[in-house]
């Protein structure tokens, strides 16, 4: 009974409008002073805040954080697409394939969903629209394609899961790669199999494709550095969100100057809002976690799921729907806080490998940022509509990006009847 009045309280903060941060630190702490001693509880609860945010790896975050607002700033994010642009227009759906994949490129260094869609909101949606693609197409791939930014390392949901469950953040950067690729290859045979009559651009010669493939050569390095870097032993996760920050910040001084001592400040001001709200979330979530392990609460669903004699298959069928459910109402960050300290040890005793249920994890919260009512990445692209005289509102933008939300169903489906797909990877590289 105290687990549902838990769960009640819980909701019902969140309809009262309360933040979701607020939420769970407020029901964590009222768990602990419920159910300890008073005096216990005055030690306990600023230690689990302290030690929730006592973690060198967290250090990753925002430092990814910042490399992506530097790459934002910089301007690659234009000569990517423009990259893309003469590689791929002259195909069916050119300009939307090449979006894809410039949200992929753009995914392997920033780490983010959000600064993935706001780089190429703009630039790719009105390429598209002025070239004659229907505006449902050029707004919807952006708003999925974006999501890419949390499933190809790096990752900041994967440091958060690896910093929750103690599993290695490299190996998951590992395993979100062949995923990642192929919710690419996905989105691709989608946009072929539908752009058969839509215009093509006239193909660039090999000399213009060589001639843009030069402004972007440099960029090449800061992928090449995290994932080459952790894996050959030179640095760990932490050090090569340092080390990436760094080289971001000398390409975007030096090289394509378009970095400023005005809005270097602008940059770093907008990391640290960032990353205060993340880790606001992440002390408040942690102390829901530790307040609801020491009622027992996984304990209690697991040995209730026992009880029912449940198939491992269907039980993943209930996590599935339960990451969307909670997906449709909540971001993606808070989903995971939440729900990962309660799954994690239910999912081991099933027998699920815990690495590929990390990926499981990330992917269904991939289609959180793109399902109403509180789809992140489906508000920004509607910002992006309004101000490109293009208004969609909440319901037409779901429609945009619906597609593609089916295809994250379907990778699912994939990685679930073929989970080496996800674990191949990490065990070659470990062994």
């Amino acid at each position: 009974m105290e687990y549902l009045l838990i769960i009640a309280i819980f909701l019902v903060l969140l309809l009262l409008g309360l933040p979701v941060a607020f939420s769970l630190a407020m029901v964590g702490a009222g768990v602990l002073y419920f159910f300890m001693d008073p005096q216990m509880a005055n030690l306990q609860v600023p230690q689990v805040l302290y030690n929730s945010l006592n973690n060198n790896l967290l250090i990753a975050i925002p430092a990814f954080i910042l490399t992506g607002h530097i790459i934002l700033k910089s301007g690659i994010g234009t000569k990517a697409f423009n990259v893309a642009d003469k590689w791929f227009g002259h195909y069916p759906g050119g300009l939307a394939i090449g979006t894809v994949i410039t949200c992929a490129f753009f995914a392997s260094m920033s780490g983010s969903s959000v600064a993935t869609v706001v780089t190429l909101g703009y630039i790719a949606s009105a390429e598209m629209i002025k070239n004659g693609y229907p505006k449902r197409l050029a707004y919807g791939v952006i708003a999925a394609a974006g999501t890419l930014g949390i499933l190809i390392p790096p990752s900041g949901p994967m440091i958060l899961y690896g910093a929750m469950t103690q599993e290695s953040v490299s190996d998951l950067f590992m395993a979100g790669i062949i995923p990642g690729i192929l919710l690419v290859l996905l989105f691709i045979v989608y946009i072929l199999a539908i752009s058969t009559k839509l215009p093509r651009k006239e193909k660039a010669s090999m000399s213009e494709r060589i001639d843009s493939l030069k402004e972007i050569i440099w960029v090449f390095s800061i992928p090449i550095i995290i994932i080459g870097g952790i894996y050959s032993g030179i640095f760990t996760v932490t050090e090569a969100a340092a080390v990436a920050c760094v080289v971001s910040l000398f390409l975007g001084i030096f090289v394509y100057k378009s970095v400023r001592l005005k809005e270097f400040f602008e940059i770093l001001k907008s990391t640290a809002s960032n990353t205060g709200m993340l880790s606001l979330i992440l002390a408040s979530a942690l102390l829901f976690g530790f307040s609801i392990t020491l009622i027992e609460l996984p304990q209690t669903i697991q040995m209730t799921f026992e009880s029912l004699e449940m198939n491992k298959w269907i039980i993943l069928l209930l996590v599935f729907l339960l990451f969307a459910i909670l997906g449709m109402f909540m971001e993606v960050v808070s989903v995971l806080l939440i729900i990962v300290p309660i799954l994690y040890p239910i999912m081991g005793t099933y027998g699920f490998d815990l690495i590929w249920f990390g990926i499981f994890a990330i992917i269904a919260m991939e289609m959180a940022a793109i399902t109403p009512p509180v789809g992140l990445n489906l508000f920004i692209m509607m910002q992006v509509s309004e101000k490109q005289k293009n208004k969609m509102n909440i319901l037409q933008m779901s429609r945009a990006a619906f597609p593609f939300l089916l295809l994250m169903v379907l990778l699912i489906v994939i990685i679930t009847i073929l989970p080496q797909l996800v674990t191949w990877l990490p065990e070659v590289l470990d062994s």
